[in-house]
């Protein structure tokens, strides 16, 4: 855990810097092509090209297009427009604590998404999970974005249910006094299977998502993660446990 929690660590530092500049052809409207190191600004409006010759700064209309070794653009706006829709695929785990049975459970979990705005996207998607048993979630994914670019931070909130796929591994006694007396042989106590019926979840966090081309992208994300499992057993006898995690996920963007 402390090795993963260090990866985690190690590649959110140099994730923003390495996203900060690429290396390409930059082709103007002019008919100019200047190789070099470029960048966008935040808000997309500029573009800063670094050559053997010195900085250059255009606005992004002046530019035609960009080739690098990964893709070749337009520009990122005109790529992001291709399609408003995108899939985001996560592995993680829950992170709870010491009294948790499990104290990182791994989880997988995948989305499709439409885009309303810039900004904004709408999802549905579904996954598992593998608590003391294994869960199918099924949810709904809101995410925001705090800029239109290709690395952005961005909100996200999942909130869905967990449909159980095997049976339950909780057990609960039943204990009670024999008629003929209440002294001897004394208490019965008896082991009785429990039905799981899974349970609601919510999950609120923040990222930063770094797209390397029109169809591809990485994200980080942490958040938290309430669901609550419901047992059942005879004679009406119900058992509620709650999960409070820390989520930490790696996601790919297609």
């Amino acid at each position: 855990m402390k090795k993963l929690l260090l990866f985690v660590l190690v590649a959110l530092i140099a994730f923003p810097v390495l996203a900060q500049t690429k290396k390409g052809y930059v082709y103007l409207k002019n008919g100019s092509v200047l190789k070099g190191k470029y960048n966008y600004s935040d808000n997309l409006e500029k573009l800063q090209v670094k050559t053997s010759e010195g900085v250059w700064i255009f606005d992004a209309s002046e530019v035609d297009s960009i080739k690098t070794n990964l893709y070749s653009s337009k520009n990122f706006e005109k790529q992001n427009s291709e399609s408003p829709i995108f899939v985001r695929t996560e592995i993680g785990v829950l992170i709870g604590n010491s009294e948790n049975s499990q104290s990182a459970p791994f989880s997988l979990t995948s989305s499709v998404n439409y885009s309303i705005d810039k900004n904004f996207s709408v999802g549905a998607g579904v996954g598992a999970e593998f608590l003391k048993e294994t869960y199918l979630p099924i949810f709904v994914n809101l995410e925001y974005k705090f800029r239109d670019s290709y690395s952005t931070p961005y909100l996200f909130l999942k909130t869905g249910y967990q449909i159980p796929l095997e049976e339950s591994r909780e057990i609960y006694y039943n204990g009670y006094q024999p008629w003929s007396s209440s002294f001897w042989p004394g208490p019965d106590y008896s082991q009785e299977p429990m039905d799981t019926k899974g349970g609601f979840l919510i999950n609120p966090g923040v990222g930063y998502q770094r797209m390397f081309s029109s169809g591809f992208g990485m994200s980080f994300a942490f958040g938290y993660q309430f669901h609550r499992l419901h047992y059942a057993g005879e004679n009406d006898y119900g058992l509620d446990i709650d999960y409070n995690r820390l989520t930490i996920k790696l996601g790919f963007i297609f």
